[in-house]
């Protein structure tokens, strides 16, 4: 039984939606009994005490991105807990707004080794490119920072705005490291190449 525990939604991204990928793309996982708990971002010190085998980042930093003063969930102490939980055995699995709004200089960002920098505004036309393969769906074209030299780059992205990296994984301590950018709407999520890309992703994280 792997068990695995997901922070989901935020201002810009329906949880709703992520819910319905996430649960698409675990289906497809070969002959693998999974529970899944979604939780809130201030339940997420004691799920990690539970050490689930996959904890899912979809949320975006900061909680109210509208308002003057920013509010972020992401504490010092939380920072420290996630670092140690993927270098106890852990994985993670930083998903689309799961790399927004952290910065640089926390433990997790550079244990993600890569994060978010800008999107085009609205949706765009997005290619993704895989070894041998690629695929065309309407997203948030995410481009990011990513520490090539020490991660492994699996996915790649172009559209009108230019090129990026859009995935890449590596081990962490006892534990692994994901990030995965697409996508944003629920349409996107489900896409089939999608779908079966993240399914291919946790199962990597699932199987120490």
């Amino acid at each position: 039984m792997i068990k695995i525990a997901a922070l989901v939604g935020d201002y810009w991204h329906s949880g709703d939606d992520a819910k319905a990928g996430l649960e698409a793309a675990i289906k497809r996982l070969p002959n693998i009994e999974v529970v899944l708990q979604y939780i809130t971002y201030e339940e997420v010190s004691k799920a990690l005490v539970e050490k689930p085998d996959l904890f899912i980042n979809a949320k975006m930093n900061v909680l109210n991105p509208r308002e003057e003063q920013k509010i972020t969930w992401l504490t010092d102490e939380l920072d420290r807990k996630i670092v140690n939980y993927v270098n106890e055995g852990g994985s993670i699995l930083a998903w689309h707004a799961g790399m927004a709004g952290y910065p640089s200089e926390t433990h997790y960002t550079q244990m993600l080794r890569g994060s978010f920098v800008y999107h085009p505004p609205g949706l765009q036309e997005v290619t993704y490119i895989q070894e041998g393969k690629s695929f065309s769906l309407s997203d948030e074209h995410y481009f990011v920072h990513c520490d090539t030299e020490n991660t492994e780059v699996y996915l790649w992205s172009t559209g009108e705005a230019g090129e990026s990296i859009a995935g890449w994984k590596h081990s962490y301590g006892k534990g692994k490291v994901c990030c995965f950018t697409p996508a944003h709407t629920k349409e996107g999520m489900l896409n089939e190449n999608i779908s079966c890309l993240l399914a291919e992703k946790i199962n990597w994280m699932i199987n120490l």
